[in-house]
């Protein structure tokens, strides 16, 4: 029975709990369930938790090292557009941001096991990404964080990349830079039995509404799939693709250089698909120019239209096919439990 959690911190300041780890690219074996490069990554509260994270990534590098057809399904929970405000009773668009990110935090500590990870794909912050923002983000992922639940994060538009750094993991040693695999951005690959996740940063400009990679994210996206394992690998950034079908209009709102990234993912034949929020609309659909399947996550926060689902998505992972289930918040929603499938070439 999970007990009800602490208050965060019991008094403590917020960064005593909240530290970063950093693996260098696939270092050994035994680092081989979270390869890591620069990631903003949370990990578990005690020591005992970490301990019972640390046996789970020593069985998930034993499975890695199993032939392809006896590793087990992995299960992973995709979060995206909590978009938390300082002010936890904060609504907007007729949601309240914070009560529905605790609300999917505890779905997802009822699903009967543990995740092999979450990710939560940026826009953690409701506008601006102020420091305040941030800790109350913290609050409402406590619970997730207590079972030592492995979280990476990724940032959006509405993101501020040093106010969340500083927030979550500390400000760097004076007279020190924060050490950066690309500069000024914030990436990571997480990789385990089944699945190569690439973290990616699309953040911008704080608060305004195009995302953009930058070449030298890009030379380093190509140096990961080179790197990484051959074995199904999926994208994850913020913002959604340009697509040679929309209007001035909305070309201005996605990713800028997203005609150069899905050159470079189209030659890699290990890469899946691309999964992004941004639009706060659930969907599937496929990359216009290179097929890619692209997987458009639902917001934790509100709906753009009211007609849409927000909530959550369960992935199920084999060695065949990735399925992506939306657990929606309205379980009377008619797309709640919908599934959509991406079966591996």
């Amino acid at each position: 029975m999970l007990h009800r959690p602490r208050p965060w911190g019991c008094g403590r300041p917020l960064l005593r709990h909240l530290k970063f780890a950093i693996l260098r690219p696939h270092d050994s074996a035994s680092d081989q369930r979270f390869i890591l490069s620069m990631p903003i990554t949370l990990p578990p509260f005690s020591r005992r938790s970490f301990l019972q994270h640390g046996t789970a990534a020593a069985l998930g590098s034993f499975a890695s090292q199993l032939p392809a057809l006896e590793i087990p399904e992995q299960t992973w929970v995709l979060f995206s557009d909590p978009h938390i405000a300082e002010d936890e009773a904060l609504v907007a668009r007729g949601a309240c941001m914070a009560e529905n990110l605790r609300r999917c935090a505890n779905q997802v500590l009822k699903i009967g096991q543990k995740p092999f990870g979450l990710i939560i794909n940026g826009d953690c912050a409701y506008l601006d990404g102020r420091t305040e923002d941030y800790v109350t983000f913290g609050h409402c992922i406590q619970a997730l964080r207590e079972q030592s639940i492995q979280i990476h994060c990724t940032l959006g538009n509405h993101d501020h990349r040093t106010n969340f750094l500083n927030a979550i993991i500390g400000p760097p040693p004076p007279n020190a830079e924060r050490p950066m695999n690309v500069p000024d951005k914030h990436v990571a690959t997480v990789t385990s039995a089944q699945v190569n996740w690439i973290l990616l940063d699309s953040l911008d400009l704080v608060n305004k509404t195009p995302g953009m990679l930058g070449e030298p994210q890009l030379v380093w996206i190509e140096r990961e799939l080179r790197n990484a394992p051959n074995k199904p690998t999926f994208i994850v950034a913020h913002h959604n693709p340009m697509q040679p079908s929309m209007d001035e209009k909305h070309q201005g709102t996605c990713l800028q250089d997203s005609d150069a990234l899905f050159d470079l993912l189209a030659s890699y034949p290990k890469v899946q698909g691309y999964i992004y929020g941004h639009t706060h609309t659930w969907q599937k659909t496929k990359h216009e120019k290179t097929g890619l399947q692209l997987i458009n996550l639902p917001p934790i926060a509100y709906v753009f239209d009211p007609k849409r689902p927000n909530g959550w998505v369960i992935v199920r992972i084999n060695s065949e096919r990735a399925e992506f289930e939306l657990r929606a918040l309205n379980p009377a929603h008619d797309e709640h439990g919908q599934k959509h499938v991406i079966r591996f070439v």
